[in-house]
């Protein structure tokens, strides 16, 4: 017999899939046409469904059909406008933030402010601190730290034995390695050597993914009370500050003891946050919170591209000579240096060129309208409405690079080598530019990818210099074994997930 109550269980549900077939049907974006399985605003959950799957081919086709103006896809809970088009991105990267929100984006797809609480979102100042502290001027004082503990972490994550070939899981080694080496600048030593702390702050990471992803699944109205069930970020958070607390603590007595430059003062990404902190009376909670927010972008971004680099590099070993030698060269004129790794275009190309041809995410420039808007081209954008540059087929379009479906490891500093030594900054990894937008564009473009960049070859030059690498199938006298394919879902674009290449240490030359 069914239970009394389950018809109004049922009702409920309807009541909530007309709602949503409802919204989709009247928006105001209606006018702009939309790439996917099913066009039908009826069906567009199902196309949201199927991006999830074919979220590359879906933007490739309607960068195709759309290229140079607009067009929308379904997520699951609402429609995404797409732009294509040096025109279009120059038009979008204009616009100032209160027109077309980065902050506000970040929020719509990681729906943090359920999971961390508004008040991140309100005042976002962690992301000024990086702004000031972690772009060029400071970063020669804190690199020499992060270049300390690269050695070690390789060593700990990446273990061989004497010289014979070991497999190692690629990602699993590079989110371990990124982790400790950035908590050495955002925490300091000892706790950047803490297992446990270090774990947790990667997963923060991906709690706040995986909660996000879920909280897409319901509408606006119920999110605040689905939030809970389907997040651990709190969990996660006070895990990492029983870690943080003590340290916290002291350098608040500290600065209360002493003044606010006391001698032996940390210089890190901990002590920059409390200095604003403790003018604005916020809680070591708060702090917890904003510094591990700035640890997803920092382990997120960098964790993946490490894996990508050597897959090319273990598909294509015969490129790690010409990388020692530039490698070498430059330590031998610079020492473990900004200025070493500056004369490093070799390895700044195959870096530039991976997340060309790679990539984190198929779309960058992510923006909310926070008021009805028009672009230049004559596209009505009503409020609250979310917009992506369309990436990853930028990144593919022959009309920008020629041969964009290649990977080509040295093509960009065999550009910067023809070119003029004016433009050739232009080309390094962390230049952006319309046609290449990784880090998105203009003044709103990652910053901390100065960083990132420095990070990413403090780790790649001591595993190049000190590992031989394969591919884990690779024979000596078969056919050359080629890289497993990434994994595409829905927006992102991931490494081979459990994927493993063999390393060995390098002989003795």
């Amino acid at each position: 017999m069914m239970d009394q109550g389950q018809p109004w269980a049922f009702a409920c549900v309807g009541v909530l899939i007309l709602i949503v077939v409802f919204r989709w049907n009247i928006s105001p974006l209606n006018d702009i046409p939309t790439v996917g399985n099913f066009s039908s605003p009826a069906l567009s959950y199902l196309s949201a469904m199927a991006f999830i799957r074919r979220g590359r081919e879906t933007l490739q086709e309607g960068y195709r059909l759309y290229y140079g103006s607009v067009f929308k896809i379904a997520l699951l809970d609402r429609w995404m406008v797409i732009f294509s088009g040096p025109k279009m991105v120059e038009d979008i990267r204009r616009r100032p933030e209160d027109e077309l929100s980065f902050t506000e984006a970040v929020q719509t797809i990681l729906q943090y402010k359920y999971t961390v609480g508004q008040k991140m979102q309100d005042d976002p100042y962690h992301t000024v601190v990086v702004k000031e502290k972690l772009q060029n001027r400071l970063l020669p004082l804190i690199l020499p730290s992060l270049i300390d503990e690269v050695a070690p972490a390789v060593e700990t994550y990446m273990p061989t034995i004497n010289e014979e070939w070991t497999a190692v899981d690629i990602s699993a080694a590079a989110l371990k390695i990124v982790a400790r080496t950035s908590n050495r600048v955002f925490v300091g030593s000892p706790l950047c050597l803490s297992e446990d702390y270090n774990d947790t702050s990667a997963q923060f990471a991906v709690e706040i993914v995986k909660a996000g992803t879920a909280l897409f699944l319901f509408p606006d109205i119920l999110k605040p009370l689905a939030a809970p069930f389907v997040s651990k970020v709190k969990q996660t958070t006070k895990r990492a500050l029983h870690h943080l607390r003590p340290i916290i603590q002291e350098r608040r007595t500290a600065m209360h003891q002493q003044g606010k430059e006391w001698l032996d003062k940390p210089n890190d990404v901990l002590q920059w946050i409390i200095d604003r902190a403790v003018v604005k009376d916020e809680t070591d909670a708060d702090i917890t919170q904003r510094l591990l927010l700035l640890n997803l972008a920092a382990i997120h971004t960098s964790s993946s591209s490490i894996p990508h680099v050597l897959y090319h590099l273990a598909e294509q070993p015969e490129l790690l000579e010409p990388l020692r030698e530039e490698i070498e060269a430059s330590v031998d004129a610079e020492g473990w240096t900004m200025s070493a790794y500056a004369r490093m275009w070799k390895l700044d190309s195959i870096l530039r060129e991976s997340q060309r041809y790679n990539g984190f995410t198929l779309a960058s420039m992510m923006r909310v309208a926070m008021k009805d808007i028009v672009l230049d081209n004559g596209t009505f954008i009503p409020k609250g409405t979310l917009l992506g540059a369309a990436a990853h087929p930028a990144h593919h379009d022959n009309a920008h690079l020629p041969n964009a479906d290649l990977f080509d490891p040295f093509r960009f500093s065999r550009m910067r080598e023809a070119g003029s030594s004016s433009g050739s900054s232009r080309l390094q990894f962390a230049s952006t530019s319309p046609e290449y937008l990784p880090f998105g564009h203009g003044q709103l473009a990652c910053p901390g990818r100065y960083f990132a960049g420095n990070q990413l070859k403090a780790i790649l030059s001591h595993i190049i210099l000190n590992y031989d690498l394969k591919l884990s199938d690779s024979k000596d006298d078969g056919p050359r074994p080629q890289r497993p394919p990434n994994v595409y879902l829905s927006l992102a674009v991931l490494p081979p997930i459990g994927g493993t290449i063999q390393l060995r240490k390098r002989a003795a030359v």
